[in-house]
């Protein structure tokens, strides 16, 4: 299968929420635990035969996770679950430090949380890609807009499952009544 990804691109991040996983509790933004999630219906099959790591394409997540803040689950956790999502969804590990999270309060004014580009900024550094070489992957305005700021290309899930072929009526949450990002 080819590449959904224009051949210049070295690094693809994705947002978690509502783009590799979605929660499967009622009420719930994000997951606390395992088992509190599934990958997003089609994504596995729109990543599948892609080569990530090492030869491939880079893989980094950016994602707001302001319940580490909250009390809610640990940095450990939050970053577990997250590496969790893009194993399932790909089949690829990525890097410790090619996952970035923003664990601040939503109105702590941080230069992290999305819209603002600082985990993009973090993720392309952690690789050594520029802007031009990355996209970002995501499901909300936030993330669009943290691309734009990066200056880095956007895809929304949702025209990446289509371009597919995948259904993108499958994208709403099975816990929730409608998604709402952190």
């Amino acid at each position: 299968m080819t590449s959904p990804f224009p051949p210049h691109i070295r690094v693809v991040i994705f947002d978690a929420d509502g783009t590799l996983r979605r929660v499967t509790v009622p009420g719930k933004p994000c997951p606390h635990g395992p088992g509190e999630w599934e990958p997003l219906p089609g994504i596995r099959e729109a990543l599948a035969g892609l080569r990530w790591g090492e030869g491939g394409l880079r893989m980094g997540l950016a994602s707001n996770q302001d319940h580490v803040f909250y009390g809610h689950l640990t940095e450990a956790m939050a970053r577990r679950l997250l590496m969790d999502a893009a194993e399932v969804a790909t089949g690829y590990r990525p890097p410790e430090g090619a996952v970035r999270f923003c664990a601040h309060a939503m109105d702590a004014g941080c230069a992290c949380r999305k819209p603002e580009p600082g985990l993009l900024r973090e993720a392309m550094a952690f690789y050594g890609v520029p802007p031009g070489a990355a996209l970002f992957v995501g499901d909300a305005e936030v993330d669009r807009e943290a691309a734009r700021r990066a200056g880095v290309a956007f895809l929304d899930v949702r025209d990446l499952l289509a371009q597919r072929g995948l259904a993108p009526s499958a994208m709403s949450s099975p816990g929730a009544s409608s998604h709402q990002k952190t």
